[in-house]
């Protein structure tokens, strides 16, 4: 008989620790060599920027997220290397990737990105741009003192502000499934944290850029900043992709580069499926949605991974994103089916608990400012003590992102929220909105309420070739987009547009007034007036 000795469980990752040295390293930026004419610019910016030397001039991938941070990226980089900018290559659609392009962009310069880019892109910063722009400024802390958040887990802190002037260029060549650059600089369609996503390969060196797909944190399979569901599957089939080459040095977008980077690359892909499976299971089994979002965790092995911290994105996060992905918002709990209005149901909560200055009186006695918070919600108001309390849950939480929004949550009850800037749009930037998405989310700037007894169309007749008509129809608070000929039912148009497509762009986004735009109207002017003041137009900041 043969005893065998076990070994001791790793330990977990200290994050206050681990956070503590990740805003050490992030403190100072600096340009790394990692291979032979391959050189990242390091915590310039939330996203590094890497440029690859080649005899024809330089590879830039990920040119930052505002002009004035590339603008120090590349005086840094162009120290090291030098010689034309040939490509550009954006890793995905997210501002931090790709709003510093203008620092970089050339003439002859080609702008490389996957296929639905430019979707994505659009998508993000359009239909939902008051939910992102709202949203990503409690995130990442918009007001909160360096002194409480030194920096985010990925990078250098946002500067929101800078972003206001925006350097995207849009692609001029985009691929689906791989496409290889001169000198060997390889590209790959890489789904992970978007559907948008690739990494970069070059097999001289060994040198891989993964893009948002992997860095050293735990990954945001869900931002709080809002998003779609990411795709998991799509995520671990991509790392599983990377892993294939065997890189010699891993050179993600976010944090520092990795050397022999297999066992990295290994346990971030089994940290996701780790989490996907226990969520599966759990739903098989019945288990409620907020008892695996509490009780899911990653296995001793690889919650000792410094790469898997919890500081940026979060597993019960992800639990709930995972599960409202696959299974849906109802988790079998028969009371949820037909709950007591939100209203209704804090009222009669706080009667049965004898009154609001009785829960009161709890809230402002509890230890857990979790409990304190869940009871200051069922009365409402008292702003300050909410506050304290955000910032006293805040001292706990080691992920950046949970703590920029207690702490800007607390700033924004004391102080008011402050409304954001309007983005500088560069020609390049309105050219490229897709004019059918730019209808589409017409339907979202409708003022409903007031138009539940309109029904009436506008058509415009684009007199560019090959864009065609689309006729616009407002029908009892619905706004509905037509291309082509109208659908049955639509009211003759009170009005009807001949104009370029980039003019009514100008126009829609309030960057010329009709009166000043080269177009001409047939039909009702004072129509189309009253027709066109039914919607909110403009960018919005809120």
């Amino acid at each position: 008989m043969s005893l065998a000795c076990s070994k001791p469980a790793p330990a977990p990752v200290d994050l206050d620790q681990r956070l503590a040295e990740h805003c050490a390293e992030m403190a100072t930026p600096r340009v790394e060599e990692v291979a032979e004419g391959v050189h990242v610019a390091l915590f310039y910016d939330l996203a590094n920027t890497t440029v690859f030397e080649t005899p024809d001039g330089r590879v830039v991938v990920d040119p930052g997220m505002s002009p004035s941070r590339a603008r120090e990226a590349r005086a840094a980089l162009d120290e090291v290397t030098s010689g034309p900018v040939t490509h550009v290559v954006y890793t995905h659609s997210h501002i931090d990737h790709v709003g510093g392009a203008t620092v970089w962009v050339e003439e002859g310069t080609e702008v490389w990105a996957t296929t639905t880019f430019q979707e994505h892109f659009f998508e993000q910063y359009s239909e939902l741009l008051p939910s992102e722009a709202r949203r990503g400024a409690r995130q990442f802390g918009r007001d909160v003192p360096d002194a409480a958040l030194p920096c985010s887990a990925l990078g250098r802190r946002v500067d929101l502000d800078a972003v206001l002037e925006l350097g995207v260029v849009m692609p001029t060549n985009t691929f689906d499934g791989h496409w290889t650059l001169p000198h060997g600089i390889e590209l790959f369609e890489a789904h992970g944290e978007t559907h948008d996503q690739l990494f970069v390969y070059r097999h001289d060196g060994g040198v891989l850029l993964p893009g948002d797909n992997w860095y050293a944190a735990f990954p945001n399979l869900y931002t709080i900043r809002g998003t779609k569901p990411r795709p998991v599957d799509d995520w671990i089939d991509s790392l599983d992709e990377m892993r294939a080459k065997d890189p010699r040095v891993l050179v993600p977008s976010h944090t520092a580069p990795v050397r022999e980077p297999a066992q990295a690359l290994t346990a971030y892909r089994d940290g996701i499926q780790w989490v996907r499976d226990a969520v599966l299971r759990g739903a098989n089994a019945g288990v409620d949605i907020d008892t695996l979002a509490a009780t899911i965790e990653l296995p001793p092995h690889l919650a000792s991974e410094p790469a898997l911290a919890e500081l940026y994105g979060s597993i019960p996060w992800s639990v709930r994103a995972i599960y409202s992905s696959e299974v849906g918002w109802f988790d079998e709990q028969t009371a949820d089916l037909y709950p007591l209005p939100p209203d209704e149901l804090r009222e009669r909560t706080v009667t049965a608990m004898g009154g609001a200055d009785e829960v009161l009186a709890i809230a402002r006695e509890a230890d857990d400012p979790r409990w304190a918070l869940h009871l200051y919600g069922l009365v409402g108001g008292h702003e300050d003590e909410v506050a304290d309390r955000y910032e006293e849950l805040a001292e706990s939480q080691a992920n950046t992102n949970g703590r920029g929004w207690l702490l800007q949550s607390a700033h924004e009850l004391r102080s008011g929220r402050q409304v954001l800037g309007q983005p500088e749009l560069s020609s390049d930037f309105v050219q490229g909105l897709p004019l059918d998405q730019m209808f589409s989310v017409m339907a979202l700037r409708l003022k409903a309420d007031d138009a539940l007894e309109v029904h009436e169309s506008v058509r415009w007749e684009f007199t560019d070739k090959g864009v065609g008509q689309v006729t616009l129809t407002i029908r009892n608070g619905v706004s509905e987009a037509r291309w082509g000929e109208p659908l049955p039912g639509t009211p003759e148009p009170v009005a009807v547009i001949h104009a370029s497509a980039e003019t009514w762009r100008r126009v829609a986004l309030q960057l010329v007034s009709p009166s000043d735009a080269d177009l001409e109207v047939e039909g009702s002017l004072p129509g189309l007036l009253l027709f066109l003041s039914r919607f909110d137009r403009g960018l919005p900041t809120e």
